[in-house]
Parts: C-alpha cells; structure tokens; sequence
C-alpha cells in the first residue's frame, strides 16, 4: 500500500515538473496567441454570436449572403466598404462607405508580404463573395501583434471588421480603369502632352540643353511624386537631390522610361499607371497608419495600390 502511495506521489510530481517544462518553453509568441485564442472564444460565446473559427484563428459571422455573386480567388482586386472596430473597447476606429471609390486591394500574398493589413483580413477575404457582408473578428496575432498607436489602438488589440464586398474585379479591369483616369487628366491639364504604349504620359514643363540619359548613366535628381488629385506622397528636400543609377532597380519602370525622354536641366511631369510604377503594392486598414509604417520601413511602398502616380521632376545632371 505504501509503495503505490508513493507510486502515486512521484507520478503527481512528475506530472508537475513536466506541465512547468512546458510551461516554461511557452514562447512569448504562443503565450500572445493562446491568450487571444481564449479571449475571442469567451467574447464571441457570452455574446452569441454565430461566427465560425477559421484555421487562421480569426472568426467569420456571415450577415448577408449572396451565392450568385462572383467569388473572390488570388489575384482579383477586391473593392470593400468597411467599419473597423476596436473589440475591447467597442469603439469605431475608422470607417469607409464611399461606394464610388471602394478601398481596392489585391487578394494575394505570400510569406514576406500581405496585400492588406490587418493580415487576417487578407487570409480569410476569399470566403466572400461580391454582393455579401461578413463580420471579421480578428485576433491581435493575425492583427498588429505588439504595434500600438496613440490614435488608433494599443498593443495586441483584437478587432472586428464589417465588410461589405460591393466590387470584385480582374487587375485587367482596375488598369483599364487607371488609363481613363489618367486620360481625363491629361485631357483637362495637358492635351498636349507626349504619350507612349506602356501608359506613360511626359509633359515637359521647362525645356532643358544637356545629354539624355544613356541605360546605365547616373543622374541626379529632385523629384516630387504625387496622386492625381495632388496630393503629395514624397518629395526630395531643397538641399538634398538624390543620384541614382538607371537600370539598376532603383526606380519604378515609368520613372526609369520618362528620365530616358528627359534632357539635362529640364523639368517635366511624368504621368504612368500603377502597372510601371507601384503595381498592387499594400493596403491598410486603418489608412491613416501609411506614412507613419512606411517611414519605418515597416511596409514598403508608401503608395496606396492600383494607383496612378504623378512624378513632378528636375533632371539636375547627368553623368
């Protein structure tokens, strides 16, 4: 009897010792997602919600359905409504409604780089189909993990993002519709503008006397870049043009081909699609945090997707 008592004993005390070693080689990545995991599970069972767990970890409640729309599949640009909401606190974030002008994103990505942010949002949005919304609820690991913002969130917050799916395209499509934006611009601020097969348009604004960029050459620039409405997205200081090397990746296509077009001393504006400058890059909800994680580097480029850019430039020298 006493030999099975303290049979018993050592198998408690094993059992002890081996949930502490597990215990302790929790990471504190697996800590932050058994700790979402837990909350989300209690928020979405005390308040009934009908919402099914995906094998993402973000839940999905379906709120309208709509089975003869056009399904969402890789590569479609996606064109939603949305209202974000912070779930702890239950206060809207951000919301966008304008249905003239969907917030568009591509529904692709790999492991380096998602198309949206919050990523599990980019995970699960090929559930959807045109036509339906769905409630999101978004634990902070497939959120912005340990980011926090003064105006937006704080640090591993979980969220629930309505979607509504009101535009499913082809990136054929969204480019066509680039090019008749572009158009109405050039017909209304410069009609006589130069324009070439890729969707570049050159409108030289100040005539220059020097060589013209050879495929390898160095110049040296200012440069303004910004959308069509003109709102700025990046400008080089007064005192600090930058050089670079052409055909070296260092521009986007449609910059490369206009300085190719340019002499030195000129200044002109470089008119292009998305296509030969900034492509699908990444979209983000909310849209207010672009500048602040483009200028850490945290996702690259500044440039909202699917968008038509404007290139105001002085070709300083060319070497």
């Amino acid at each position: 009897m006493l030999k099975n008592r303290l049979l018993l004993i050592s198998l408690f005390i094993t059992a002890l010792l081996l949930k502490g070693c597990l215990d302790a080689s929790e990471s504190d990545y697996e800590r932050q997602v058994r700790i979402a995991d837990e909350f989300l599970e209690t928020y979405i069972s005390e308040n009934n919600i009908d919402a099914e767990k995906q094998i993402s970890g973000v839940y999905i409640e379906v709120v309208y359905e709509n089975e003869d729309g056009i399904q969402v599949v890789e590569d479609h640009v996606a064109g939603i409504l949305y209202t974000l909401t912070h779930l702890e606190g239950g206060h809207v974030i951000e919301a966008h409604s304008d249905s003239l002008n969907p917030l568009r994103f591509s529904n692709s990505y790999n492991f380096n780089q998602h198309s949206i942010y919050p990523p599990g949002l980019n995970y699960e949005i090929g559930n959807m189909r045109e036509g339906e919304t769905f409630r999101f609820y978004i634990p902070s690991y497939r959120a912005f993990e340990g980011f926090s913002h003064k105006d937006y969130f704080d640090a591993h917050s979980h969220f629930i993002i309505e979607v509504d799916l009101i535009e499913v395209k082809t990136e054929e499509a969204i480019y066509e519709m680039e090019l008749e934006k572009i158009q109405n611009y050039i017909e209304e601020n410069a009609p006589d503008a130069g324009s070439y097969p890729n969707g570049l348009y050159h409108i030289m604004t100040e005539e220059g006397t020097g060589s013209t960029p050879g495929t390898s050459s160095q110049v040296e620039i200012h440069f303004t870049r910004s959308y069509l409405d003109g709102t700025v997205i990046e400008t080089t200081k007064d005192d600090e043009p930058i050089r670079v090397i052409l055909n070296n990746n260092e521009l986007v296509p449609g910059f490369e081909t206009g300085l190719g077009l340019m002499r030195e001393g000129e200044t002109a504006k470089l008119v292009m699609p998305s296509k030969i400058a900034f492509g699908k890059s990444v979209q983000l909800i909310p849209q207010g945090l672009r500048d602040e994680l483009a200028a850490s580097g945290d996702i690259w480029p500044q440039t909202r997707p699917y968008s038509p850019v404007i290139y105001e430039v002085e070709l300083l020298s060319v070497d």
